[in-house]
């Protein structure tokens, strides 16, 4: 019987080549859509997992009030980690770690910049970042020491590294200030690993550099905790709630363990109240997969109904010489599943072919023979389930046909086949919409970023770190640089104006209530910074080298100035870390971080000996010529140090590399929905006017114009678009707001984007339909009429 029902399907597949391909087709390129999604969240899901003790190691949280506002952060003070490790028995190891930190490594002629992290002597021990040499317990045990990746190992030593004998004990010099020992080379850190680092160097280092982070009062660092097995974290939690307050009494903290395992999807509070994160957007792909699978499915489903009445005198022999109704379901549904599995190996060459594309983009950093063998089960299974859900109906409706009807004459779909196709018509073509206002939504927020006026002028402003000569001789090397025809102008800060990252409650001025604990970001900058970024100053001046007591003055933007009630800030003395002085200067408000995030307060204190970067303006008429004096220029100030030089608005647009990319994957995936959805639209309209084909004869027999015969060819099928616009046009404008109240700065999904994406479907609807409207408006109508 088997081989009978292959032999049947064999033929039918022939027979209808054109109809076959098509659906399988867009089966196939909707299977691979749903996989590329189905990789990338299974990639999501498994963040920070593969450590053999994540289910008992968290990272050490608070939730803190600031200026009347409530937010969570994983800043900790340095002695908290002191005080988890000698008072609490539960704790087994706690961890500290910075945060990312890009240094100089040279050994030799050998140098280059990496990103590393200062961690705690237990790292290895916690972290399961499997050592190639050394060991866990003793890799960071001595202060000037340094573990390094396999990268890393390869890079200074050879690609025969593993050969020698004498890696341990090698010596690499940090950032051209301290000599470090390797004492460990670890495993290259999997992608799954939401910490990311090529070295590791003891934090005693850091520590010693940074003889500040031994207050309770300043939070440079990040903890984690391992509890020893069978600790209650919820009971731990309560003990250790008000640990920081008992130090200090600066702010109200409430400090909590929260599990490794949830930091990487779902890490975003608000009000101290848990609301989401990276979450969202796998829930989001997730919907996109199902979505592509349901449109996928529905071609199928509605091709293979529609192309039933084809098969209907076969039915009626097969039933008049005895089939049973079972039998015939089981041969379509076979049939299905052999299409599907068809299907299943051109998706699968499709996602071989573009992995390597995709991975990129996604940041994945794997290749397609290191994706785990159970995923290509469930791919498998997902193509059979989709196969057998997507003839399910065509096989139950197709045995249903009585055999005195078909073989009498009648072999038309019915009126319930059609209601069937048209629904799923509908449906098709609504969850198209959605996806494309979902495309052009998160197309024009990406725009609304990357175009708006920051307050800063980032075009033709480049960075570079500012060290060895450099740093040492600023005032010599800025007066030759400026000399370089295409430079217009050059300045340094201790941090990008468009990111700054640190921020303080250490602000007094007249009138201060004691219990307002508002934070003031803040940064450390160089004589002319304010003009090189094009901040304007709404009063005031900016810090300048005619004025010898500006070291003791500061700069305050609006919201600073509202923050201590000042209606004119100039004039108006401050003290800040201590230190008294005069507000010189009232900045516009400009966006010191995120879009996510409302502009706060921000000082600005002149600290040339404290600033860390070298900004540069250019002439973009210059720029080349510009640049290639720049680079000759530092190489003769800093011959040890390789120039690292990058544009701010670079910079700028990195930090939303994955909104970027998120917004890429999804104009791809809704431009598939809508090409699978007209391919089902063009293989219903070909069956339809073939199956019409009479009608159409006997209308131009009876004068029916061309135009009238396109627009009846038409008219169902735009009339079940707009059915899916007025369906699916109020969900769209819903999903798209809900995504964009993440932005405090943002665009409105007005009706109009709407309007414009639902006339846009129709058009491609129509242009797909009608170039079969027109091929049966110009058929002859006597070759019709023969024909029938």
């Amino acid at each position: 019987m088997l081989r009978n029902f292959w032999t049947i399907a064999q033929r039918n597949l022939l027979r209808n080549r054109g109809y076959e391909s098509l659906n399988m087709l867009g089966l196939a390129i909707g299977l691979a859509c749903a996989f590329f999604i189905f990789i990338w969240i299974h990639h999501e899901l498994n963040m920070d997992r593969f450590h053999e003790d994540a289910d008992r190691t968290y990272a050490v949280m608070r939730h803190s009030t600031f200026g009347g506002e409530r937010g969570t952060t994983r800043s900790m003070p340095k002695p908290l980690a002191d005080a988890l490790k000698a008072d609490y028995p539960e704790v087994e190891h706690a961890v500290l770690l910075s945060w990312e930190n890009t240094m100089l490594l040279s050994q030799g002629d050998t140098a280059f910049r990496e990103e590393g992290r200062w961690a705690g002597e237990a790292f290895f021990e916690v972290f399961s970042f499997p050592l190639i040499r050394g060991t866990a317990a003793e890799a960071l045990a001595v202060p000037e020491s340094i573990t390094i990746s396999r990268h890393l190992a390869e890079r200074f030593f050879g690609s025969d590294w593993e050969q020698r004998d004498d890696i341990l004990g090698s010596v690499i010099r940090l950032d051209n200030r301290v000599d470090v020992t390797v004492t460990g080379v670890f495993e290259n850190v999997p992608s799954t690993s939401s910490l990311q680092f090529d070295f590791i160097v003891p934090v005693e280092e850091y520590i010693r550099r940074n003889d500040w982070v031994e207050s309770w009062s300043n939070n440079g660092l990040r903890l984690f905790a391992q509890l020893r097995g069978g600790a209650d974290v919820g009971a731990f939690n309560r003990t250790i709630k008000d640990v920081i307050d008992q130090h200090h009494d600066f702010y109200e903290s409430d400090v909590f363990l929260y599990p490794m395992t949830d930091l990487w999807l779902r890490s975003e509070f608000e009000d101290g109240v848990l609301v989401g994160g990276r979450i969202d957007y796998v829930r989001i792909f997730g919907f996109i997969a199902l979505f592509i699978l349901v449109i996928a499915g529905i071609n199928f489903t509605n091709l293979a109904t529609a192309r039933s009445a084809r098969r209907a005198r076969e039915i009626g022999v097969r039933k008049t010489m005895g089939a049973e109704r079972g039998s015939l379901v089981v041969q379509f549904l076979g049939e299905s599943v052999i299409k599907a599995a068809l299907a299943l190996v051109i998706g699968l060459i499709l996602v071989v072919a573009f992995f390597p594309s995709f991975s990129e983009l996604t940041r994945m950093e794997i290749s397609v023979g290191e994706l785990p063998g159970g995923i290509w089960l469930f791919f498998a299974g997902i193509a059979l389930l989709t196969g057998l859900v997507a003839g399910a109906w065509p096989a139950l409706y197709v045995s249903s046909f009585p055999p005195i009807g078909i073989l009498g004459g009648n072999r038309t779909v019915s009126g319930g086949g059609r209601v069937l196709q048209n629904s799923l018509v509908v449906l098709q073509f609504g969850l198209s919409i959605v996806l494309i206002v979902g495309t052009v939504t998160v197309y024009k927020q990406l725009d609304y970023i990357r175009s708006k006026d920051l307050g800063v002028d980032r075009e033709h402003m480049a960075m570079v770190r500012l060290e060895g000569g450099i740093a040492q001789n600023y005032e010599t090397f800025r007066s030759q640089a400026l000399q370089i025809p295409g430079i217009v102008s050059i300045t340094s800060a201790n941090n990008n104006p468009l990111q700054i990252g640190q921020d303080t409650m250490g602000v007094e001025w007249d009138g201060k209530d004691p219990d307002d604990n508002t934070l003031f970001w803040n940064a450390a900058v160089n004589y002319g910074f304010v003009e090189t970024m094009g901040i304007d100053l709404l009063d005031g001046r900016g810090f300048s080298r005619d004025f010898g007591a500006d070291s003791s003055n500061y700069l305050v933007n609006e919201q600073a100035a509202e923050a201590m009630g000042m209606v004119s800030p100039v004039g108006q003395p401050i003290t800040f870390w201590e230190r008294p002085g005069t507000i010189v200067g009232l900045m516009k408000d400009f966006h010191m971080g995120s879009m996510y995030n409302e502009i706060r307060p921000v000082i600005f204190r002149l600290r040339p000996n404290d600033t860390r970067l070298l900004f540069v303006r250019f002439n973009p008429v210059q720029l080349g010529a510009a640049m290639e004096g720049f680079g000759r220029l530092y190489s003769q100030f800093n011959p040890e140090y390789p120039m690292n030089l990058r544009f701010m608005d670079e910079e700028f647009q990195d930090t939303y590399r994955s909104e970027a990319a998120m917004g890429t994957l999804t104009n791809v995936f809704a431009g598939v929905a809508i090409f699978i959805a007209c391919l089902g639209l063009f293989g219903l309209a070909s069956y339809t006017a073939e199956r019409r084909r009479r009608e159409i004869g006997i209308r131009k027999v009876l004068g029916a114009g061309e135009g009238s015969v396109v627009m009846l060819m038409s008219r169902d099928f735009l009339l079940l678009v707009a059915a899916a616009f007025i369906v699916a046009g109020p969900l769209s404008w819903m999903a798209a707001n809900a995504w964009l109240e993440n932005f405090a700065y943002r665009i409105e999904a007005g009706a109009g984007t709407i309007v414009v994406v639902g006339l846009a479907t129709a058009v491609i609807a129509f242009l797909t339909v009608g170039g079969q409207a027109v091929r049966s408006a110009r058929t002859n109508p006597v070759e019709a009429l023969r024909s029938d």
